[in-house]
């Protein structure tokens, strides 16, 4: 009855609960905010119009000149970016003037239609507001078509961009170039004079800048030293571990090898870039690089980071001087020739795309560059061929071994292809595969030992054993546990690092610019719609941000709390416990609500959705629902408390934890026994440690008929008397509780101060009677029975006699123990 009882009050609790969300719900949705003032104009939307057609127009231009636009994919991309940004304004516009338009034809349905023809007219005042309020539709829809056209042209505009690039990529590869005797014979003099007007203009700078901005250029230099210096110094400081190993070593474990190898390679290319970025950038603050000599100065950068960065990579992969330390089973010869031809290759594609800058900054014939290529393409496949049929492998004789099939079949297939399409003019197919095999090889080489060595340091024994983890155990504390955890933590991090840095790096090599990447990253995180819902990546991102944090700092002000406040006030552990975890689940709470906010989540949708849930839960989820406010009631009552000895139907022991859901008892088996916190509401619980540790202990004994009962009684209470963990007052006393079938019964009732110790005070009690007993000569007695065994009379077969005979003697009697 109390149950059924119970059950119909969630229902209703639920119901009612989902009837007051639904009205919050509307009386939200009834008291509309009031329409704010439109924080764009009329011109705007017009000079939306007029960049728009400005577009098209250059758009056209571009189509009626293909052939010259090849080089023009940085202005293409310019264009379908500023287009895109066109659309997404107009999209903010319309966004803007929906809720005008809704605050409209909410006051017209308030208004009503006007008065049919015959009815009393409408007060002057009704007539002039609906009239404006037509108007004011009027306008706004107008507004909204342009917003839309504006819009939609835009976005088609931008999509014909994009295939006119699409279609420049495709002839850019797969365009033949024309290599007749020709234009073959204009090479040798176009080379000579683009040599000659580069050191022309290299000598004019290098001049002009000594003589007349000395000041400028040492202040850069100067400033570019200094950062770079702080860089390599924070660098040392942070990842040295990484990268400070003994190349000595016998037998280095793979967490070094892999670890060194991926920082070694990664950090000082990093250090080499970010060196030379400053040095240009500083340059340019001071007004002391030309447009010209900025784009050959960055163009001869980029080609030695990219030497660099190769030279890096094979060195920690092939380690020619430490063959303990290499990554690939290669012998010391082959790894020293695989060295030399990735660097030659290397430096022969770099070079072509830095002769190609060149060219591009003195607008040098396009045959040049055509032919440099050619010349790059052959000279990277002979060396391809080169490679497949050297013989690098270590054998497990010593000796040198030939490629697995699996690699040699490629890099010729490879190196034949470079050689024989730039043969029938497909030089920008063969440039564009030099590369991919190169930087691209290179680069995924790279994240493949970043996610070796996000692996390496996932590895429990392995990070623990590291310079980094013995600094965590030993500086900080941390135990063995910590320490794998934080290396498991580390290890994901390196694989997010290797990921969102590595994935647009390999978009860039093949042939991407980096405003493609930034517009697909600002579409990926830009906002759509589903039904009535908007959904934003970023805001989604965000959102889980704003949560973490607050859940951290949640937890930070909870073991803040317990260790500062509580447990200097002296608290007793069952309230701190149920102080911490109520402030735990608040905490969580308030996050959440704030998480959900800062995602974009109206909490009206919440709301009506929690509203619909809450029937569900009233007629589906009854025991959870019964059991979570079993949870609130237990720790705001405070029964029993962690650390209590309770006992409930056929289980006693200590509670451990106490949740919303549930009670965690440790039996004193050590057994873990869940139960869940309906039971202590619904059914009775002792309590053995609710408001002390005060309690009683009984020690049943039983003595002999023929003791005297006065002597044993006073034999217990000095026996309970003389312990020390019994107390004093309620003083020990002894009860004559029964005379039982082959005993006096006793009972020595005690009062300890910590009922806990009533097991080890009982044991050591009953040890004492006994001696004590045994000393005295009092018997306990153990249950017995008495066996009277009467033997049969003999069969007569005289005659009876007349006389009565005289009765036979009875068999003696014999005192049978029971455990006989």
């Amino acid at each position: 009855m109390v149950k059924s009882l119970r059950s119909q009050l969630i229902v209703v609790f639920a119901l009612c609960l989902g009837l007051m969300l639904l009205a919050s719900h509307g009386a939200y949705a009834q008291t509309a905010p009031e329409a704010q003032a439109p924080s764009y104009s009329s011109d705007d939307v017009k000079a939306a119009r007029k960049e728009v057609d400005g577009a098209g127009s250059e758009l056209e231009s571009f189509k009626g000149k293909e052939e010259s636009a090849l080089n023009d994919d940085l202005r293409l991309l310019e264009l379908q970016q500023r287009l895109e940004d066109i659309a997404a304004s107009m999209e903010q516009i319309y966004a803007e003037l929906q809720p005008r338009l809704e605050s409209i034809r909410a006051r017209e349905e308030e208004l009503g239609e006007p008065p049919a023809e015959g009815e009393p007219e409408e007060p002057q005042q009704l007539k002039d507001e609906r009239a404006k309020l037509a108007a004011d539709r009027a306008e706004v829809n107008a507004e909204i078509g342009e917003v839309q056209a504006v819009a939609d042209q835009a976005r088609k505009l931008a999509e014909e961009v994009a295939g006119v690039r699409r279609t420049l990529f495709r002839q850019t590869l797969l365009g033949r170039s024309d290599l007749s005797a020709e234009n073959l014979k204009a090479v040798g003099h176009a080379l000579n004079r683009e040599v000659s007007e580069l050191l022309s203009k290299i000598t004019s700078w290098i001049v002009f800048t000594w003589s007349f901005e000395r000041r400028q250029f040492l202040s850069a230099l100067s400033l570019t030293l200094l950062l770079g210096l702080l860089f390599v110094y924070g660098e040392y400081r942070l990842f040295s571990r990484f990268t400070q190993h003994d190349r000595d070593e016998d037998k280095p474990s793979g967490f070094a090898k892999y670890t060194y190898a991926f920082w070694s390679t990664l950090l000082p290319t990093v250090g080499l870039a970010i060196f030379t970025s400053l040095f240009v950038f500083f340059l340019n603050n001071f007004n002391v690089l030309r447009g010209d000599i900025s784009k050959l100065l960055t163009s001869f950068f980029q080609f030695v980071v990219i030497l660099f960065f190769v030279g890096r990579l094979a060195s920690a992969v092939l380690a020619p001087k430490h063959p303990r330390w290499r990554l690939v089973n290669v012998s010391n010869g082959g790894a020293r020739v695989l060295w030399w031809l990735i660097i030659a290759m290397t430096f022969v594609n770099a070079f072509d795309y830095l002769a190609g800058s060149v060219s591009d900054v003195l607008q040098s014939p396009v045959i040049l560059t055509i032919a440099r290529s050619l010349v790059a393409a052959v000279i990277i496949g002979i060396l391809l061929v080169i490679l497949s049929r050297i013989r690098p492998m270590r054998t497990e004789s010593g000796g040198h071994g030939a490629w697995p099939r699996s690699v040699s079949i490629p890099l010729l297939v490879l190196g034949i292809a470079l050689i024989i399409l730039p043969v029938f003019g497909f030089v920008g197919l063969a440039r564009f595969i030099a590369t991919q095999v190169i930087v691209l090889g290179a680069l995924l080489v790279t994240m493949y030992l970043g996610f070796l060595a996000a692996n390496a340091v996932s590895e429990p024994k392995d990070f623990t054993s590291s310079a980094l983890g013995q600094m965590l155990s030993n500086r900080l504390g941390l135990g063995e546990i910590a320490v794998e955890q934080i290396g498991l933590l580390c290890g994901l991090l390196i694989y997010v690092f290797v990921l969102v840095f590595g994935i647009p790096v390999i978009f860039l090599v093949w042939g991407y610019h980096i405003r493609d990447i930034q517009g697909w990253a600002a579409s990926s995180f830009s906002e759509f719609t589903i039904g009535s819902v908007t959904i934003s990546l970023s805001g989604i991102f965000l959102g889980l941000v704003v949560f973490a944090v607050g859940y951290f700092i949640s937890r930070w002000f909870q073991r803040w709390l317990d260790n500062n406040i509580m447990r200097r006030s002296r608290m007793e552990d069952g309230l701190r416990d149920s102080v911490r975890t109520g402030i735990g689940y608040l905490g969580i709470i308030i996050a959440a609500v704030i998480g959900l906010s800062v995602a974009g989540l109206n909490l009206s949708n919440v709301a009506l959705v929690a509203g619909a849930l809450s029937v569900g839960i009233g007629f589906g989820l009854q025991n959870i629902v019964n059991n979570f406010v079993s949870g609130l009631i237990l720790l705001v009552e405070r029964p029993f408390k962690v650390g209590d000895w309770v006992v409930t139907g056929t289980t006693q022991g200590f509670v451990r934890h106490i949740s919303v859901r549930a009670t965690e008892i440790e039996t004193f088996q050590r057994q873990s026994v869940i139960v869940p916190n309906s039971e202590f509401i619904n059914t009775p619980v002792s309590n053995w440690t609710h408001r002390n540790r005060l309690g009683r202990a009984e020690i049943a004994v039983g003595v002999s008929y023929d003791s005297d009962p006065r002597q044993v009684m006073a034999i217990l209470e000095e026996i309970g008397n003389s312990n020390d963990l019994v107390l004093r007052n309620p003083a020990p006393f002894v009860v004559f509780t029964d005379f039982g079938a082959s005993s006096l019964d006793f009972e020595l009732r005690v009062y300890l101060s910590d009922v806990l110790q009533s097991l080890t005070v009982a044991t050591e009690m009953r040890t004492k009677i006994f001696e004590r007993f045994r000393e005295e000569g009092i018997e306990i007695p153990f249950p017995q029975t008495d066996l009277h065994i009467k033997a049969p009379q003999p069969v007569s077969t005289e005659p009876e006699e007349t006389e009565t005979s005289e009765p036979a003697d009875e068999a003696p009697k014999r005192r049978i123990d029971p455990d006989e």
